[in-house]
C-alpha cells in the first residue's frame, strides 16, 4: 500500500508524541520537526512510497536527535509484561472455547486494543470474551485461512508489536496443535517503533514453540521488504506454503511484493480510513485478508 494523504498527519503527530518526552528541550524539538517536514512524502511531494518507509526515515531522525537507539524500549518491556500477565486468562478463554482457533485468532488480532488486553483477573474473562465477540469480522475470510492452514506444511509468521506477540504465541500454539506445521516466527532486526525484536520474542518464549529469527533488515523499517531482508528469511518466505503477516506495516510493504499471491494472509485491525476503505470494513474491525 502506497502512502495516503491520511498518513501524513498521522506520521507527523506520532513523531511529535514520541520525540517530546525524549528530547524535552523545545528548541531541539523545533529543529527535529523542521527536519521531519523536509521529508518529501510529508510535503505531498512523493507518493510512490509505503508508510513504513516514511516512518523509517522519521524514526532515524528521532534517534539522531534523542541519542536513543531504541526510544520505546521501556514501553515495549511494559507491553510484554502486561501481555504475559494476561496470557493465562487468554489461554483459558481459548481452551474453554467452542472454537479455539477462532478465539485465539480474535485475541491475536485484537491484541493492540486496550479493551482486549484488559486486566488478567479471572472475573474479567466473560467481559473480555463479550467484547471480542462484538468486534466485526468476516467469517468467510477466516474460513479461507483455515483452508490454507489445512493445506500448508511450512508456515512463516511475521510478527508486529510487543505485547501483541504474546497473543501471537497463543495463536501459533493452537495452529501447531491442530495442524502440526513447521513454523518460523520472524521479528525485526533493528528497533523501530514498538515492534518486537528477537530479544522480545525470546523474552516471551516464542522460541519454545517455533523457530524464531530476525528479518535481517538493517534499518528501522516497521514492515517487510524482501530485497532488504536476509537471504535466509527471503528464502523462507519464498518457500513457505503460507505466510501470515501481522499488522499494518507488514500489509503496507508486502502488498507491494510480487510472488506472494495465493499464499499470504494478513491479520490486522482496521484502525484508519485507508484500511477501512481497502478492506471495506468498519473502523475497529478485525481483518483477515487472504491474497
Amino acid at each position: 500500500m502506497r502512502i495516503w494523504p491520511d498518513c501524513i498527519p498521522c506520521i507527523v503527530s506520532f513523531t511529535l508524541d514520541v520525540a517530546r518526552p525524549l528530547i524535552g528541550d523545545e528548541r531541539r524539538l523545533h529543529a527535529l520537526m523542521r527536519e521531519i517536514l523536509k521529508l518529501k512524502p510529508l510535503r505531498s511531494e512523493e507518493w510512490d512510497v509505503t508508510p513504513p518507509e516514511v516512518l523509517s526515515d522519521a524514526w532515524l531522525k528521532i534517534t539522531e536527535f534523542s541519542g536513543e537507539t531504541d526510544p520505546l524500549k521501556a514501553l515495549k518491556a511494559e507491553q510484554n509484561h502486561r501481555a504475559m500477565q494476561f496470557y493465562p486468562a487468554a489461554e483459558e478463554l481459548v481452551v474453554w472455547s467452542a472454537d479455539p482457533f477462532m478465539q485465539a485468532l480474535k485475541l491475536a488480532l485484537a491484541a493492540n486494543s486496550s479493551d482486549a488486553m484488559g486486566q488478567p483477573e479471572r472475573e474479567e474473562l466473560r467481559s473480555i470474551a463479550n467484547r471480542l465477540s462484538d468486534l466485526p469480522m468476516d467469517t468467510g475470510s477466516v474460513g479461507a485461512l483455515r483452508s490454507r492452514l489445512e493445506r500448508a506444511r511450512k508456515l512463516v509468521y511475521l510478527g508486529d508489536n510487543c505485547g501483541e506477540i504474546v497473543l501471537d504465541k497463543l495463536l501459533v500454539e493452537v495452529i501447531q496443535k491442530t495442524h502440526g506445521l513447521e513454523i518460523s516466527f520472524v521479528t525485526r532486526t533493528v528497533p523501530s517503533l514498538n515492534d518486537a525484536t528477537l530479544e522480545d520474542a525470546l523474552e516471551v518464549g516464542l522460541d519454545k514453540i517455533a523457530q524464531v529469527m530476525e528479518n535481517g533488515i538493517l534499518e528501522p523499517l516497521p514492515g517487510t521488504i524482501l530485497h532488504k531482508a536476509s537471504p535466509q528469511v527471503a528464502q523462507l518466505i519464498r518457500q513457505a506454503d503460507l505466510v501470515i503477516a501481522k499488522g499494518g506495516g507488514n500489509f503496507d510493504t508486502l502488498t507491494e511484493e510480487d510472488g506472494l499471491q495465493g499464499r499470504i494472509s494478513y491479520l490486522l485491525q482496521a484502525k484508519c480510513h485507508p484500511y477501512c476503505s481497502i478492506h471495506k470494513s468498519p473502523l475497529g474491525a478485525l481483518v483477515v485478508c487472504n491474497t
